[in-house]
């Protein structure tokens, strides 16, 4: 009868594995917790992510789902400088009006609102089929303002419906709507002389020749 075989290794190496199979029994499940967590994040959700509930960005409420962009978009709102998770950028968007130009002195913005924007490098790193670029957001027709110090960021933005640049229109030199004060207004004469037309001297001149002829 020929004895069993135990490979290269031998019986001993045999013995080894059958005391080692009850420690083994704990590695199983780590690994697999391992694999999931893995797993899991890859599937958080980022900045730039498409979505329709504020749920699909964030369980916990750090991300707000944009419904305004074609398939919603993941993203922070009324961010601050430097301060957009998932290395984001922070963007004033519509920080300008006609007639209302963006001055840093003025701040904040009266008409823009700020978001955080997934930062790209080429197109291909945007989500191209629901029409969205990599570009430079300060540039037209967006106009926007870079919050943070890296003034150099390209983010995935909406394309624009038109490629023309800033429509004829659309001006960004002041056009006195913004400022505190109003039109100049002349001054009215309080007095009792006459006005332009003569009115309020004739009617006092009425009155006086009522009284002498009484």
């Amino acid at each position: 009868m020929r004895p069993p075989a135990y490979g290269r290794y031998g019986p001993a190496a045999v013995v080894c594995l059958r005391r080692l199979a009850p420690s083994l029994m704990w590695v199983v499940p780590l690994l697999a917790a391992g694999v999931a967590a893995l797993a899991l994040s890859g599937c958080t959700p980022h900045i730039g992510d498409s979505c329709q509930l504020n749920t699909d960005c964030s369980i916990e409420g750090t991300l707000q789902c944009d419904n305004s962009m074609p398939n919603g978009y993941c993203t922070f709102f009324d961010c601050g400088p430097d301060s957009c998770q998932d290395s984001a950028a922070c963007v004033l968007l519509q920080a300008s009006v006609p007639g209302c130009p963006y001055s840093d002195y003025q701040s904040p913005s009266r008409t823009g609102r700020s978001m955080c924007l997934a930062q790209c490098h080429q197109d291909s790193d945007c989500r191209t089929g629901d029409g969205f670029v990599c570009r430079d957001p300060r540039q037209p027709p967006w106009n926007a303002v870079i919050l943070d110090d890296d003034q150099s960021q390209r983010v995935c933005i909406l394309a624009p419906d038109y490629d023309a640049g800033v429509p004829a229109s659309y001006s960004q030199e002041d056009g006195g709507v913004c400022a505190p004060s109003g039109p100049a207004v002349p001054a009215i004469d309080a007095g009792g002389g006459a006005d332009a037309s003569g009115t309020i001297g004739a009617a006092e001149s009425g009155a006086a020749d009522a009284s002498s002829g009484g």
